[in-house]
């Protein structure tokens, strides 16, 4: 079950060009296109016609000629001409979605159009800052998206999916600070002078011990923004002073596709050495790290599909993810 009332990221802004994209979100396909203004347009992928894939068809300026009998249609969704005749059938027409760009990313809602809020989204404003350096992508992944939102939250497995990297034994031994809010999830995870993630300690030049952070705010149905990072121990990071270390954002927008698939559009940022490649190949190695999620949860999704039944206990370890099911939990109920 989906929350419809929400926004989700439908893709990055060059993913929408001159080309139909064709993308199902929430179950629901839909073909993305660009009018001749550069405003992003998006349609329900079916012509009201016979029903045939409109990104099967042709984008022709503002509007989409299906591909199967020449049907055009525009932005809004109205049917504007039928080949075949001179007047367009009543209610010719097909759903349209509201559509925001921010930050980069392509914005969808998926309910209620009167009820779209753009001061719902979220604000990244460093992935179209001159002032950060990104390092980006797109993944296509095969399991549940909740399960793919639990290991983004979930820090407790980073020592075992992802040892060289991120990592460090500290975040099984501090216990999180968990904030509830209306529609958001606040979590942070302070570990002050003990061995940062092998990551953050070389990209920050890390001596002997640190202090390291990770803060996460989880905005439902399916964004994530993260600041991480470490410092050499003692030298006041936690109170604001990156003299000594380095500070990363992370954005995860997780879209679901259907029951057991999604999108994963994410961005790597940092405010230091934006220009500096040595830097920015050092923080490569994150594509590494996110992969190592995607396989975990892909073979989770396997062995669960095997199980459906099986019953799965849950540890303290898990009261982040929890709260934030929970959370999301509550909003479709309230929903429906």
């Amino acid at each position: 079950m989906f929350l419809k009332n929400a926004w989700y990221v439908a893709g990055w802004d060059h993913h929408v060009g001159n080309d139909l994209l064709a993308r199902t979100i929430c179950n629901e396909p839909i073909v993305f296109f660009r009018t001749e203004d550069g405003t992003v347009a998006a349609l329900e992928d079916r012509c009201c016609h016979r029903s045939a894939p409109l990104s099967f068809g042709r984008h022709k300026g503002d509007e989409i000629e299906c591909g199967y009998h020449g049907l055009r249609f525009d932005r809004t969704g109205q049917c504007t001409a039928v080949p075949s005749q001179d007047l367009v059938p009543p209610g010719a027409c097909v759903r349209s979605y509201p559509i925001v760009e921010k930050n980069r990313w392509v914005w969808i809602w998926m309910g209620d159009p009167a009820k779209a809020d753009e001061n719902q989204i979220p604000d990244y404003f460093w992935l179209d800052s001159p002032d950060w350096a990104t390092i980006e992508d797109y993944f296509h992944v095969k399991c549940h998206y909740q399960a793919y939102i639990d290991i983004q939250l979930d820090q407790t497995h980073s020592p075992y999916v992802h040892p060289d990297t991120l990592g460090n034994a500290a975040k099984l031994r501090v216990k999180p600070n968990v904030t509830r809010e209306e529609r958001a999830l606040k979590c942070e995870r302070l570990m002050p002078n003990d061995e940062p993630p092998p990551l953050w300690a070389k990209a920050a030049k890390i001596e002997g011990k640190g202090d390291s952070w990770n803060r996460w705010v989880y905005s439902p149905p399916a964004t994530i923004m993260f600041d991480v990072g470490a410092a050499q121990a003692g030298t006041g990071a936690f109170e604001g002073n990156l003299e000594f270390g380095i500070s990363i954002h992370n954005a995860h927008a997780i879209t679901p596709e259907t029951d057991g698939t999604l999108h994963h559009f994410w961005a790597n940022a940092r405010d230091f050495e934006i220009d500096d490649p040595a830097t920015t190949e050092k923080l490569e190695i994150i594509r590494k790290v996110f992969r190592e999620d995607v396989a975990i949860c892909e073979a989770q999704y396997k062995r669960r599909s095997q199980f459906p039944d099986a019953p799965e206990i849950d540890v303290a370890m898990d009261h982040p993810t929890i709260q934030a099911r929970n959370l999301l939990a509550k909003l479709i109920e309230e929903e429906q």
